[in-house]
């Protein structure tokens, strides 16, 4: 099983429909983890069109995303070894007739920006091709300022990489030309595809894109701007995924009525606004949401929900949304010109959402089928779909993976929390069962996040082995609104963990699991709530802890920038909430932890640090509790090696078996638990 969900993590990111061929990233374990850029064309198989040298990625805002983009033919992409932009054409060849065709260019990519240690991502091109517009981040010196501007700046400003939009010249001259800044950070530059105008969001600190953000627009002439006026968000309202119609109007998502709201600002209105200077009365309202969210949290940049392309006859124009709900995300599609919507939901979960030849295309999973790209037409009352690329066709048996139940439970302290349970499911095992199941509670990372909603491997490893699982959206998570995620704000470390206690303790009251063995997992933020919860309750009889966050105090003082203040609105303003750090921080509580732990921790996380997994190891060995530790000196915030995400499943299957008392299948090395003091 091991290697099982090692093979399984392969991963899709964005697509890039263009004309016949279709673009996309993909995560390669068996080479260390590296990303990769193919190009489809239907009937012929994906081809790889980066060098097999190349890394693509980039450490923009530390989590990335938006590394490439490509169009026509021309990719530009960021190697995260140096940052760098490069272009690529890939010579314009019908790969199904061209057997022979390995999709290689037959040039050395084309680097577009000067060695300079800047990082660039999220990208689109110019209408006319000359320029790639893009996010800059310009990490700050390490002797402080700006060493091209000569200038000394303020002791605060020392710490803060720079962010801006920015217009790169795609000849290969490696020319940078500044665009828009001023803001702390800036997301989704997107020049119209008449070429005048140009789209983006920006947010200030103590800001997290989904608490704030404001949407801009101005007028463009490659590769100057002017006139930019705001014409959406504001200090309460999530703007997400702006984007421009084929007509030229604009179309985003924002949360200002709690939920989810498709906004519309048609071309003559937008032009208007630009006279004047601001805009003038409210965008029209194509979709409006009271059951779910349209919007997630955008970690990392690219992040599509939606999209929208005109009816062949130009009469009216179709749109594909994905809608967050507490059982799985729907894919439902609509018209401008009729309130009528149709829903797609044999998969589950849907990322990337693009339009590919007339149809939806997204990737997609299934709690039964691991990421896979589909396309969906949804013009009739039955959406079809059909799979275009699964990468290693990795999918379990029903029997393995039925759907979990979404449950809502009483909080403790009067609210109510919702979760995914998971009972266990084996179809190769029968006969009666004596005992209730182990439980297995686990808490997402974030916090601002969300429990998956198709195939997780790893939770399905417990689930085959009669372990039951209950992944929990405690409050703060998303895919419920606003209120819900604000209900976490000044409660992180308090109501998160009230909730998965109450999680464990409903669904024993329920009678399906054993009060008697109920273990906790938690990664990165989520490891904070388990470790937490293990201090406050004698209910855990152990403990699995993924680069997780034991000092919030060290983490206020010394994080990157997109999180710098990110605990102002979780937990409270740093210095003045210090005594709150120091009471919420886990390895200020080791000593009130009595079960067993598991702590897995990369070597070079820039997110949680591996001194704080050290720290706590420590504190550990001096309460003289069982514990193990398996550090990866070549890993970061998340597993990507297959040899890694090996030895981190092996781990976690020979940790749970001595604690729970079975002897896991397979041949693999067993993790040792050192016992302080014995």
């Amino acid at each position: 099983m091991p290697s099982v969900l090692a093979s399984g993590r392969v991963s899709i990111g964005a697509l890039a429909p263009d004309g016949e061929s279709l673009w996309w990233s993909q995560s390669l374990p068996d080479e260390g983890g590296r990303r990769a850029v193919f190009l489809f064309q239907r009937d012929a198989p994906p081809l790889e069109v980066t060098p097999s040298r190349a890394k693509v990625g980039t450490k923009v805002h530390t989590y990335g995303g938006g590394s490439w983009w490509a169009e026509k033919g021309s990719l530009v992409y960021s190697d995260e070894v140096d940052g760098r932009l490069r272009l690529l054409r890939v010579p314009q060849v019908e790969v199904k007739d061209s057997p022979d065709f390995d999709g290689l260019p037959t040039s050395e990519p084309l680097l577009l920006t000067p060695d300079e240690g800047h990082r660039y991502a999220d990208g689109r091109f110019s209408a006319c091709g000359e320029w790639y517009v893009c996010v800059r981040e310009r990490p700050a010196p390490a002797g402080g300022g700006d060493p091209n501007s000569g200038v000394e700046t303020s002791p605060e400003a020392l710490i803060e990489d720079a962010h801006e939009i920015v217009c790169v010249a795609t000849d290969g001259s490696e020319r940078v030309e500044l665009v828009v800044q001023g803001a702390d950070f800036y997301a989704a530059p997107r020049p119209s595809p008449c070429g005048r105008y140009l789209l983006w969001l920006q947010w200030n600190h103590p800001n997290m894109p989904w608490d704030g953000t404001e949407l801009w627009v101005s007028r463009f002439d490659a590769p100057s701007v002017r006139g930019a006026i705001q014409i959406a968000g504001g200090l309460q309202e999530w703007i997400f995924g702006p984007s421009w119609r084929h007509d030229g109007a604009v179309l985003w998502v924002s949360d200002a009525g709690g939920c989810s709201r498709l906004a519309v600002l048609e071309p003559e209105v937008l032009e208007n606004a630009l006279e004047d200077g601001c805009l003038q009365g409210e965008p029209r309202i194509w979709v409006e949401l009271t059951d779910g969210e349209i919007q997630t949290p955008n970690w990392v940049f690219g992040m599509s929900r939606y999209a929208s392309w005109p009816d062949a006859e130009g009469d009216f124009t179709h749109l594909a949304y994905a809608v967050s709900r507490p059982g799985g995300h729907e894919l439902r599609f609509t018209t401008d010109v009729s309130a009528e919507t149709s829903v797609y939901a044999e998969h589950t979960e849907f990322a990337s959402l693009s339009v590919w030849e007339a149809s939806a295309v997204a990737v997609a999973s299934s709690y039964s089928v691991t990421n896979e790209i589909i396309s969906v037409i949804g013009c009739s009352p039955a959406p079809t779909a059909r799979t275009l690329y699964a990468p290693r066709g990795l999918s379990l048996a029903y029997g393995f993976t039925p759907a979990p139940e979404p449950i809502t439970f009483p909080t403790d302290d009067g609210c109510e929390a919702r979760a995914l349970f998971y009972r266990p499911a084996n179809p190769s095992t029968a006969g009666p069962k004596p005992q209730l199941p182990p439980l297995l509670v686990v808490a997402h990372g974030g916090p601002t996040g969300a429990a998956r909603r198709g195939l997780d491997l790893a939770l399905r490893a417990w689930t085959s082995r009669g372990i039951a699982v209950v992944d929990v959206d405690y409050r703060g998570s998303t895919g419920y609104g606003r209120d819900y995620r604000q209900a976490l704000d000044g409660s992180w470390g308090v109501a998160d963990v009230a909730d998965c206690i109450s999680a464990a303790r409903f669904l024993a009251a329920r009678g399906v699991v054993d009060l008697d063995r109920i273990a906790f997992k938690g990664t990165s933020a989520g490891a904070m709530t388990a470790l937490l919860a293990l201090a406050d309750s004698d209910l855990f009889s152990a403990g699995i802890i993924f680069y997780g966050v034991t000092d919030l105090e060290a983490l206020a003082k010394d994080t990157h920038k997109f999180e710098r203040r990110y605990l102002d609105r979780l937990v409270g303003p740093y210095p003045q909430k210090r005594n709150v750090y120091q009471d919420r921080s886990p390895l200020n509580r080791a000593h009130e932890i009595s079960c067993p732990l598991l702590i897995l921790q990369g070597g070079d996380d820039p997110v949680v640090p591996p001194e704080q997994a050290e720290a706590l190891v420590e504190a550990l060995a001096e309460r003289r509790l069982p514990h193990a530790f398996v550090l990866f000196q070549d890993e970061g915030h998340g597993f990507r090696k297959t040899e890694n995400l090996i030895a981190a499943a092996e781990a976690e299957l020979s940790f749970l078996g001595q604690v729970f008392g079975f002897e896991p299948a397979g041949e693999f090395n067993p993790i040792k638990l050192q016992q302080p003091g014995k």
